[in-house]
């Protein structure tokens, strides 16, 4: 009998997909062999080491006689690109999350650079990780333990940021991963998560381990969808319900949410394995929909040539997507990713420091804040720092920038390097803003020759001296709009980019169109941001009064108001776009004649011909169109609003609706609705005909009904 039982067994499970766990004693090697090749604690590696599918595969043991067991060659090697040292494994398919910190939706979130940041959407700082000596090791951390609800609220902006991103794609990518697995390698990190979840008991600061995705958050997240799991479960725990637990210890009981990998990884394998064979399961259904990616192959950053950088190098495989980018991430995305890289390196080569590179990058508080310190002044300082880093003027910071952007060699650079700079910047100085703007906002406000000569951003005077000195120079006035007074007009929406400011930025971001209450009137005026530089330089003195009012309104948190033209601010007045438009036209530059010889061509008025029969049909299609798809539906809702305001009405006066109506009137409500509803059914199966013969309306009950109550009538 035993044996029958032991064939039965595996005669059910011999297509199932679903490995379950592995042997504790192999799990456990796995984890000690990794730890003893990398320096991780074993709080990090214990907690990677369930999600591992036939981890005994990797290891073969040490011949020094201790019994200990080491990885075999090849499992973890280093990137030649990134001195990355990589973990290829194979990992339940339910592995990793999607991670807060993906280069594509950092813009979601709010930057400590911003004005009264909201703390629900400000990312925490991110450290690298350290043994008890102060030892970088290559884990990621947070600078603090993050508060559960906080943390809570960052997964929930993460999730709808990368559900919009997921969106552009085309198709769904759970769908696609359904049908043919994963066939994109994911990378992910160790992130030690330290969740402060303090309560009247006292403080407590719990600690989990999450793989978060590097590259590949979006195939992630579409991977645990398909498991009926999410990251805010991973974190925060998985339901006892959704696990096949062994029995506890006598006198230990399971919680009922489990956040401990070592605990529920392998009890959600074996739901998952038995679930797969058995149609009764609750869970049957979802092993189905992740069979193909049971297991997946996976890399799992474990080590860099530079363990003190870890926080930073660890995201550079994903900022290289961003600047090679192999999917349409939105331009901001792109731009502000750029300028981290320019950053990073300047760190790296000891230029700036690590609390400098933070702050410049939108990730930490101001390393050099001064008491009392205006918020225009604050944030002047970190926007002139971020030109003097994409522009510098020493010759080897800007060679370096260049070959981060992968840039040509000086001479051969052009508009489309300075561009792309110039977006860097304003991408990034938009997160110290209250509201952000479409990096596209300087474009063309530089040379295309400026890098060639070697020319630099990094000695911009401060905001109020620019200003003063502007009265007398009008070079300094037209650098500070360039650098800085374009910017404070985009914020307050008085301009916006040219070209592109509806679909290069298609998204979720504060850029939209939509939520720059833009109209189709403003669309149809829009204008350079040359061209509006170009009219602010031809009135100084008003100018200069704007920029002082833009200033005072930022640092008072308020709308800035119109200046007149004695340059004085109008009180109760708000400057908006339009006033702009209208006080700062555009200028036109017309073409003065070679000579004025009249043109000798025929001056003649054209007279219309008559339309052609393409025409006439192009037209009354368009009539058709129109009146089934616009004018008719407007009338039936103005119809069911003209009932809704009877029945209220009635509701009001506690009658019914119809109370006293005749017999007559009932009659003729009734069939004016009966015969239209004839007749659009009869142009329904008209419409069907439409596209493959000449078919003929037939008569219109509508009509006829008019005809007759108009007889009636007379």
């Amino acid at each position: 009998m035993t044996v029958t039982s032991a064939v039965g067994y595996d005669d059910e499970f011999e297509h199932n997909p679903f490995p379950g766990p592995d042997k504790p004693s192999w799990t456990q090697a796995f984890s000690e062999a990794l730890a003893a090749e990398t320096g991780l604690p074993l709080e990090i590696t214990d907690a990677i080491a369930p999600y591992i599918v036939r981890p005994k595969a990797y290891l073969t043991r040490n011949s020094d006689g201790t019994g200990t067991y080491r990885f075999r060659p090849g499992v973890i090697n280093e990137d030649p690109s990134t001195k990355l040292r990589i973990l290829s494994v194979t990992v339940h398919g339910f592995t990793g999350t999607p991670g807060e910190y993906n280069e594509r939706i950092r813009g979601t979130f709010h930057s400590p650079a911003r004005p009264n940041p909201d703390p629900a959407r400000m990312l925490p700082r991110l450290v690298t990780g350290t043994d008890t000596d102060g030892k970088p090791l290559p884990y990621l951390t947070t600078a603090h333990p993050v508060a559960a609800n906080t943390l809570s609220s960052l997964i929930g902006v993460m999730e709808g940021a990368l559900s919009d991103t997921d969106g552009a794609r085309g198709y769904k990518l759970r769908d696609d991963i359904r049908a043919y697995g994963q066939n994109e390698t994911t990378l992910h990190a160790p992130l030690l998560r330290r969740v402060d979840e303090s309560d009247n008991a006292g403080a407590a600061a719990r600690r989990v381990l999450d793989l978060t995705a590097i590259k590949g958050a979006n195939r992630t997240r579409a991977r645990l969808q398909l498991f009926d799991l999410s990251t805010k479960e991973a974190v925060f725990g998985i339901d006892q319900s959704k696990l096949e637990l062994p029995a506890p210890r006598p006198g230990v009981e399971y919680p009922a949410r489990i956040a401990d990998p070592t605990v529920w990884v392998p009890a959600f394998a074996t739901a998952m394995r038995t679930a797969y064979g058995n149609p009764r399961h609750p869970q049957h259904d979802v092993a189905h929909d992740a069979a193909k990616i049971a297991t997946i192959p996976m890399q799992i950053i474990v080590g860099t040539a530079d363990p003190q950088e870890f926080h930073n190098v660890v995201f550079d495989p994903n900022r290289a997507d961003h600047r090679r980018p192999p999917l349409g991430y939105i331009l901001a995305e792109k731009a502000a990713s750029d300028l981290r890289a320019v950053l990073r390196d300047a760190k790296a080569k000891g230029w700036i420091t690590e609390s400098e590179r933070a702050w410049l990058a939108g990730e930490g508080d101001d390393p050099n804040g001064q008491p009392g310190e205006d918020v225009v002044s604050r944030r002047d300082r970190r926007d002139r720092a971020l030109f003097a880093a994409v522009f510098p003027s020493d010759k080897s910071r800007a060679d370096a920038v260049r070959r981060v952007l992968g840039e040509p060699s000086r001479s051969y650079t052009n508009k489309d390097h300075v561009a792309n700079r110039l977006r860097m910047v304003s991408a990034v100085a938009g997160e110290g803003y209250r509201h952000r703007w479409n990096p596209r906002v300087l474009d063309g406000l530089l040379s295309s020759t400026f890098l060639k000569g070697y020319e630099g951003l990094a000695d911009l005077p401060e905001w109020s001296s620019a200003l003063t000195a502007a009265h007398t120079d009008p070079n300094v006035l037209e650098r500070f709009l360039t650098t800085r007074g374009i910017h404070w007009l985009a914020e307050n929406k008085i301009i916006d980019a040219d070209r592109g400011s509806i679909g290069a930025q298609a998204g979720t971001h504060e850029t939209d169109s939509e939520q720059q209450g833009e109209t189709s009137a403003d669309r149809q005026i829009r204008r350079s941001t040359i061209s509006a530089r170009k009219a602010m330089l031809l009135q100084t003195s008003r100018t200069i009064a704007l920029m002082q009012e833009l200033a005072a309104a930022a640092n008072e948190d308020r709308d800035p108001r119109t200046i007149n033209t004695d340059n004085e601010p109008v009180d109760g007045s708000v400057a908006t776009k339009h006033w702009f438009d209208t006080q700062f036209p555009k200028t036109i530059q017309r073409r003065t004649k070679a000579n004025n010889r009249d043109s000798q061509t025929d001056s003649t008025a054209p007279k219309a011909p008559d339309p052609t029969p393409q025409e006439l049909l192009a037209l009354a299609r368009a009539q058709f169109y129109t009146a089934v798809t616009d004018t008719m539906p407007s009338g039936i809702v103005d119809l069911v609003t003209s009932a809704r305001e009877l029945l209220d009405a009635a509701q009001t006066a506690d009658q019914a609706a119809l109370h006293g109506a005749t017999d007559d009137e009932v009659t003729a409500l009734t069939k004016a609705l009966s015969v239209t509803r004839a007749d659009l059914q009869m142009l329904a199966a008209t419409v069907a005909d439409m596209r493959f013969m000449h078919p003929r309306p037939e008569e219109s009950q509508t009509e006829k009904f008019l005809t007759d109550e108009a007889g009636e009538e007379g």
